[in-house]
């Protein structure tokens, strides 16, 4: 299997944490030609990262359609969902948390992060969704150690890339966006010990590096 990725994205991240947690054999490279390009929609019609190829050419985009499929196909490797089911439906309200109502207006204030080309209310209407999101994290995350209970899960790996760039976003627009959430920052400083997280995080944070110096994508 291969896995289509660059360390920039946050969605592309999400496969990686859990093929990193479970420990998978998947090839991970760059899209061909990168994101949205023409051989790359011969592979992906979206054009978008992330993308899983299985060996028989099966197409599966979508970051958490992947981590689910590793489930699926792999469920003895390190299993990431809980046990119970109480906690499987905690772990997919955090996931959806933090993909809809995190990561979705997070992307968009990416956009905004010039001064000289912000618009003043739309970052606020996007910074007062994104605290609304990270309320309900702080709110729904579990006093067990990881999001969803003891064990590393689907939660955690849908919640460690948002939490990636919230330093990030909290910077550029001079908002805290921790202090208030006591269990969410603490929770945010135990999830980047996790082995497959801080991998992850190291790979994001030289994308980074190499996007803001020299504005190459990789």
């Amino acid at each position: 299997m291969k896995l289509y990725s660059v360390n920039l994205s946050p969605y592309a991240a999400r496969p990686r944490i859990a093929i990193y947690a479970k420990g998978l054999d998947v090839q991970i490279a760059p899209p061909p030609g990168g994101p949205g390009s023409d051989d790359y929609r011969a592979i992906n019609p979206m054009g978008k990262v992330p993308c899983l190829v299985r060996d028989d050419g099966l197409c599966i985009p979508e970051s958490d359609t992947i981590v689910e499929y590793f489930e699926d196909a792999f469920p003895d490797a390190a299993p990431l969902r809980p046990a119970s089911a109480e906690d499987k439906a905690k772990a997919r309200v955090l996931a959806r948390l933090a993909d809809l109502y995190v990561m979705a207006p997070m992307s968009k204030l990416f956009g905004q992060l010039n001064p000289a080309q912000r618009d003043q209310a739309v970052v606020d209407a996007l910074l007062e969704e994104v605290e609304k999101g990270l309320d309900g994290l702080n709110v729904f995350l579990s006093d067990d150690g990881y999001a969803a209970g003891a064990g590393f899960s689907t939660a955690d790996v849908q919640i460690a890339p948002p939490l990636f760039y919230l330093p990030l976003v909290a910077m550029a627009f001079g908002r805290d966006l921790l202090g208030d959430r006591p269990r969410l920052k603490a929770y945010a400083e135990r999830l980047k010990q996790h082995p497959a997280v801080a991998r992850a995080y190291g790979e994001m944070g030289e994308a980074l590096n190499r996007y803001q110096t020299t504005g190459e994508v990789v």
